[in-house]
């Protein structure tokens, strides 16, 4: 093999703490690279992992592939792979090899045109038909096609055997949509029906499948060449299943890009990043996912990069929840022209660099387990716009109130990881029997689960919720409110001084079983929305009460299921009113109890994640206060009160601020932390 050998010792290298960077090459620009200052500049910028084109649409070293299309800019006198790789290794970094099998060039598509995409009336899919200059025009591949699982295995086995590469990503996995024969003719194999032409009816696991399928040959081809090398692959957080990925990787890494270019209404959650790596930490023996950020404000500006304000936050997030730094930029430093990317790139790196050691091996502290749909949503969206999904404004109410959580899988509850917690957020529901026993069994135990119920409940979901099985909808409802019960003053903190919270959508009409309280009503429209304005304007409510539920609490056993049966959480991503927040933000509290042992006073755009580490609470705090796209970072300082034992002397750290001050209180520890700008992570300890 060429390239040399690294430092770092071999064996589980990539178990250690990683900061990647991604340079997204071009081929005229490889007479400019420069193996020696290439891997000098990513170790001045903090990396300890390179990610570098090496084969797929274009080959970056001189395959002896006939379908394997030869970067033709590569020099004659040199390898300029090998050279990057012991270039890398001698710096202690370790060289991953970038494989896109996705596209390849028009000449093989002439020589194999079975190899490839086919949309529904036949004809291929080309890439770059109308760019302007000389390049290759691009023609998609087919999952389930001979290129993708036999010429890229021969690739793969080239590559591996010739050069030494310490990991192998995939980039663009996932299956087009296809229509051609082959896939037309396995998909009658595995669901007995014509495959649909509209792709909306296709089987929901289709497309998992194939990629499951596709990726196990190929990372059976790596094994068999180089059992030590791991390969990486993406994962999504929506139209996707995380096992089906698990099943066929070492490592996960999930792409939450920030695409400002989609405009202001339609760019990603402020918390898309924190999400995507919680999803990917829900596995916490596997090594941590990547979280892949670019640099771009969009592909289409992708040599410009993002607001550094937005820039950092957005990284910020991947490390402070648990997850690894995969910096995707375009180009190598020496093309880049925006040099407050590289500016930015380091800095992160550096601050991760100071953290790392603490957090290796350290375990989510958080109480909370939101249940993730991972069937809901577009996988496109996941990527890089606006998921939209049930769950997200639970998670925005949660991080915007500075409760710590997990994400759950239907699969991790089955397997009894609901122990470790004290309340279970259901926003689509509980669904199937087993599901709904293991969620039962965690409530007659003490736990609390706060159910969202905006579809039509099975005779399993109206028995957790304690009303009768027979449910109705109403209509869309507007100009409609909630109302406090007098037995809910425990929702109502924060709120005491109104009665009414806003309303709108369609509710599922319940009837509480006899054990079963009411806790908020609702209060019908007052009128109908064309007349919300004119005369005659009413000062009192034509309706100010109805025994209709809007939210309800059953026991169960040593427990509780809080029901809401409307769509609260997309009322809360729809409107972004802080009454929403309190009132899903206090059922928690309430489910919770003594359980939450941290608190602050809630800041809209700060987030708090907890952990603990043998006898250490790790607390990471992101700071995103401001309008985004973020045009500055606003420092600010935060109070933190902990339950603290008797007798014992507390050491708290700052690893990336400056040194916080902290008290004893009343039995309980406050910290007041120095102004955080984005990011600042705590250690907090008993003095021995």
């Amino acid at each position: 093999m060429q390239g040399g050998a690294p430092t770092m010792a071999a064996e589980s290298w990539w178990k250690q703490p990683l900061r990647v960077i991604q340079t997204n090459l071009q081929v005229k620009d490889t007479p400019r690279m420069v193996p020696e200052k290439i891997a000098g500049d990513m170790l001045d910028m903090g990396a300890n992992v390179l990610v570098m084109n090496v084969g797929g649409i274009y080959a970056w070293y001189p395959s002896l592939l006939e379908y394997h299309t030869v970067n033709p800019f590569l020099p004659k006198d040199s390898d300029l792979l090998a050279d990057m790789i012991a270039a890398c290794h001698k710096r202690g970094i370790r060289f991953i090899a970038r494989f896109d099998f996705s596209k390849v060039s028009d000449r093989v598509y002439q020589r194999h045109p079975t190899w490839f995409h086919r949309q529904s009336d036949g004809t291929p899919e080309i890439i770059g038909a109308t760019r302007p200059g000389e390049w290759d025009l691009l023609y998609s591949t087919c999952i389930n096609g001979d290129y993708r699982n036999k010429a890229a295995v021969q690739i793969l086995r080239e590559a591996l055997s010739s050069y030494d590469i310490d990991g192998v990503f995939f980039n663009a996995p996932h299956p087009t949509n296809c229509h051609c024969q082959r896939c037309r003719e396995k998909y009658l194999r595995l669901y007995g029906v014509p495959m649909p032409e509209d792709t909306k009816a296709w089987a929901p696991d289709w497309r998992s499948r194939c990629m499951r399928d596709n990726i196990g040959i190929l990372r059976q081809a790596i094994r068999e060449v180089r059992e030590d090398v791991p390969a990486i692959l993406y994962y999504s957080i929506a139209a996707d299943n995380l096992y089906d990925r698990l099943a066929t990787c070492d490592m996960i890494c999930a792409e939450p890009q920030d695409v400002l270019s989609l405009g202001w209404k339609e760019i990603p959650q402020s918390f898309k990043p924190a999400l995507c790596i919680r999803l990917g930490c829900s596995e916490p023996e596997l090594p941590r996912p990547f979280g892949i950020i670019h640099s771009c404000p969009g592909m289409d500006w992708r040599h410009t990069g993002l607001p550094p304000a937005e820039y950092l936050y957005w990284m910020s997030q991947v490390p402070a929840n648990g997850g690894q730094i995969w910096h995707s930029i375009t180009g190598f430093p020496d093309t880049i022209s925006d040099k407050r990317i590289l500016d930015c790139v380091s800095a992160i790196n550096h601050q991760i660099a100071r953290v790392e050691k603490v957090m290796h091996g350290a375990r989510s502290n958080a109480r909370v387990a939101l249940l993730w749909d991972m069937n809901i949503g577009s996988q496109d969206k996941a990527f890089g716009g606006l998921l939209e999904t049930p769950a997200n404004g639970w998670a925005e109410a949660m991080l915007n109130s500075q409760l710590p959580f997990d994400m759950i899988l239907p699969e991790q509850i089955l397997r009894g990881r609901l122990e470790q917690y004290q309340v279970l957020i259901a926003p689509c529901g509980v669904e199937g029997e087993a599901l709904q026993q293991a969620v039962r069994a965690f409530a007659e135990k003490g736990g609390c689960v706060v159910m969202q119920c905006w579809r039509t409940p099975d005779a399993g979901q109206t028995a957790l919720m304690g009303v009768a099985e027979e449910t109705q909808f109403s209509e869309f409802l507007q100009a409609s409110y909630l109302r406090f019960e007098e037995s809910c003053a425990m929702l109502q903190k924060g709120l005491e001084r109104t009665p009414l919270l806003p309303h709108r959508g369609r509710t599922v009409y319940m009837t509480p079983g006899p054990d079963t309280k009411t806790l908020c009503t609702l209060v019908p429209p007052f009128a109908p929305m064309e007349a919300v304005g004119a005369p005659p304007e009413r000062a009192t409510i034509a309706t100010p009460h109805t025994d209709i539920p809007l939210v309800l609490e059953h026991p169960l056993g040593a427990g509780r299921v809080i029901t809401v049966p409307y769509a609260l959480s997309n009322l809360e991503s729809e409107l972004k009113l802080n009454e929403h927040v309190l009132l899903m933000a206090n059922m928690i509290r309430y489910g919770l109890g003594d359980a939450l042992d941290i608190h602050t006073t809630p800041l809209r755009g700060i987030q708090l994640m907890d952990y603990r580490k043998g006898t250490t609470r790790v607390v990471h705090l992101v700071n995103g206060i401001g309008q985004r796209p973020l045009s500055q970072n606003l420092p600010v300082s935060i109070r933190l009160t902990l339950d603290w034992p008797e007798g014992k002397t507390p050491r708290v750290q700052s690893l990336l601020g400056e040194a916080p001050q902290a008290s004893l209180q009343a039995g309980k520890l406050v910290i007041d932390t120095a102004p955080v700008t984005t990011w600042d992570v705590l250690t907090i300890e008993t003095e021995e």
